[in-house]
């Protein structure tokens, strides 16, 4: 059960705020916790376009970068761009390419192989491009901390450094450095991704070689800076929406391609299907593979080829799904033998987990325990960590508490990256928990949802939907509202899916709306049909045999204690109608055996009572289970004797003696 949030705000500010963009409460109340508390924050948010980027040259370092690209361009010198192997750094590559190639460039890209040559710029690729390869290299997405390796080679090639990350106290002593974070820089958006930065020098060049503006290639900004994880608002918010509307209509081959391959329809591309379904496979092949493949899908012009592309990252992403997945449960069992599951941070380690997928890895742990995670992979000695985190624990701070047991280390409040020796790695957590300890609270360990409004469910409506479809595209810092009602009657409980790992519920009394909890099973043994629970939940149309209805994506749900009394009399009574049902129909899996029992026995025993018998009757062996093709079945052996009742933990929990 998660800790819900919900900030009051006085009604008349709401009042003001809805009436002055013409929007519901609701809305307005959603954009108040976005932080945006003005008609005309408001009007920025809802309505901006494209036009309103802000000018290109207003960023520091532009006029020198133009001019030097510019040049290389006119005298068809060498531009080489130097990238990274995630998907801002694959996206940022292969725009910069397009933009140079429509220029009249002649322009290559380089990216690291992550195993081997690791994050950003390195001494030999440096060595090679110089020899000859390059006489101008742009970074994206990277770059800005390398000041002594483009300070030692910028004596032999001109360097331009193009990154978002936040900069050292000494910039690298390069031919000119775009990054909106640098001291005394103008330009208004701080927060773009790599792909945003790279995608602002591409506007002031276009600006100056063809005197108009910009406004193709906003699909491969949209899918680095969605992927990045940098804030959703402003400039990242226009760009985000003129790209998506740009991937509808096809605009890029290779993401439609990666879009079919991904089983979607460039129609019901949304932020969210990018986030996980289309990044995740570009980003594979930076991960398994090589990320060359990401970027020369998005520069593929042959709709044929890119579609081959396209189904081996498919591929890839398959293979990382796995490695992953073995690695989490490998964490997770190592967690359990040790009994580290309350520690205070969760660090793992083990020789030969895939470098690649560790990040991924530790955020399974995060999602699982809710628990800051370091997961190690180590090799010849040295152990190569990731590690997420949690609300209210600073994981760059952590690491920088331990700086004298680590051989580097970098990263963010959320996420960091690391090397240590191997004997280190325990002193390492003996440090990290001790941190833990000073800078978190037994309630910092409970997960938390922000909940913006709250809304009975009479009020829900396929309007309000449509209203709050005006915040999309939903992200980072602009997440998809989350409404609460308070105590709703619950019409219908059930468990779907293949593996009956998802909840349906149907709630209301005088309205009754659907909602669906996606990987919420293990929530159907506390709420059953009759319970009354508080829902947290986000809207969305549901679409179904030509019918439109609103739909509850849950998000938690605060149910009230169930009352269960057991005795001999209810036993016996429930087990004569569980007979009854298996001799009708002997292959009955158990959630139809408890669902029919609950509608059977409605108006007598409340569904707790007979989960709770069921329980009873299987501790007893009086039911069994077994399990065919991902299902479980029910069987009914012969009784042998008297049942005894006394031998049931859960009979002797609830039983009247």
């Amino acid at each position: 059960m998660k800790k819900w949030i919900n900030e009051a705000v006085p009604a008349s500010l709401l009042e003001q705020l809805a009436e002055k963009l013409h929007i519901s409460p609701a809305t307005a109340h959603v954009l108040w916790n976005r932080q945006i508390r003005t008609a005309e924050a408001g009007r920025h948010f809802l309505y901006d376009t494209i036009d309103d980027c802000g000018d290109p040259f207003l960023m520091q370092g532009m006029e020198k970068a133009v001019n030097r690209i510019l040049q290389a361009v006119k005298k068809k010198e060498k531009i080489v761009i130097y990238g990274d192997y995630d998907v801002d750094g694959i996206t940022s590559t292969a725009l910069l390419q397009q933009v140079l190639t429509a220029l009249g460039g002649v322009a290559s890209f380089y990216i690291p192989e992550r195993q081997s040559e690791g994050y950003g710029l390195n001494r030999e690729a440096l060595q090679q491009l110089s020899r000859g390869t390059a006489d101008l290299l742009i970074t994206v997405d990277c770059g800005i901390s390398s000041t002594a390796l483009i300070n030692e080679f910028s004596t032999r090639l001109d360097i331009i450094v193009t990154d978002h990350h936040q900069p050292p106290e000494t910039l690298p002593q390069a031919v000119a450095v775009l990054n909106p974070k640098q001291s005394g820089c103008a330009y208004p958006c701080k927060d773009l991704a790599g792909v945003g930065v790279a995608f602002t020098l591409a506007r002031a060049l276009w600006q100056r070689h063809f005197k108009e503006a910009l406004t193709a290639f906003t699909e491969i900004v949209a899918l680095g800076t969605i992927a990045d994880l940098v804030p959703l608002t402003g400039e990242n918010r226009i760009l985000v929406r003129h790209g998506l509307e740009r991937m509808k209509k096809g605009s890029n081959i290779g993401i439609q391609a990666l879009i079919t391959a991904a089983g979607l329809t460039a129609s019901a591309v949304s932020s969210g299907r990018v986030a996980f379904t289309l990044a995740p496979r570009l980003n594979a092949s930076g991960r398994l593979s090589h990320a060359e493949r990401g970027a020369a899908l998005l520069l593929e012009e042959n709709a044929e080829k890119a579609a081959v592309i396209a189904a081996s990252l498919s591929e890839l992403n398959r293979e990382r799904q796995q490695v992953e997945h073995m690695i989490a449960e490998e964490a997770i069992a190592q967690i359990e033998a040790k009994g580290q599951a309350e520690d205070g941070v969760l660090l793992v380690y083990q020789e030969g987990w895939h470098s690649g997928v560790i990040g991924i890895a530790a955020s399974r742990l995060v999602e699982r325990y809710y628990r800051p995670a370091l997961v190690i992979t180590v090799k010849d000695g040295v152990g190569k960590g990731s590690c997420r985190s949690i609300r209210n624990f600073n994981m760059y701070e952590a690491l920088r508490s331990a700086d004298d047991l680590l051989i580097q280390y970098g990263g963010h409040t959320m996420a960091a990256g690391f090397s240590v020796r191997a004997e280190n790695i325990e002193p390492l957590r003996q440090r990290l928990q001790a941190y833990a300890a000073a800078h978190l609270a037994a309630s910092d360990y409970i997960p938390t949802v922000a909940v913006d409004w709250t809304l009975p469910l009479e009020d829900i409506s396929l309007a309000l939907i449509d209203e709050l479809s005006l915040l999309e595209p939903y992200g980072m810092a602009n997440s998809r509202p989350v409404f609460a009602s308070p105590r709703c009657r619950l019409a219908e409980v059930r468990t779907i899916g293949k593996e009956r790992n998802h909840l349906r519920i149907v709630a209301g009394e005088k309205r009754r709306v659907s909602g669906v909890g996606w990987s919420m099973a293990d929530r159907y043994g506390d709420i059953l049909s009759g319970d009354y629970a508080e829902l947290a939940f986000q809207l969305e149309r549901n679409e179904f045999n030509g019918s439109v209805s609103p739909q509850m994506v849950l998000q938690d749900i605060h149910a009230d204690a169930p009352s269960v009394v057991l005795n001999r009399a209810v036993m016996a009574d429930i087990y004569k109608e569980m007979k009854g049902l298996l001799a009708a129909r002997r292959r009955l899996p158990l959630w139809e055996l408890e669902r029919r029992l609950i509608t059977l026995e409605d108006g007598r025993y409340t569904g707790h009572v007979v989960k709770a018998a069921l329980q009873v009757f299987r501790e007893l062996e009086i039911l069994t289970v077994h399990s065919e093709k991902d299902e479980t079945y029910c069987d009914l052996p012969p009784i042998e004797g008297k049942m005894s009742l006394a031998a049931s933990a859960t009979y002797m929990q609830y039983g009247s003696h």
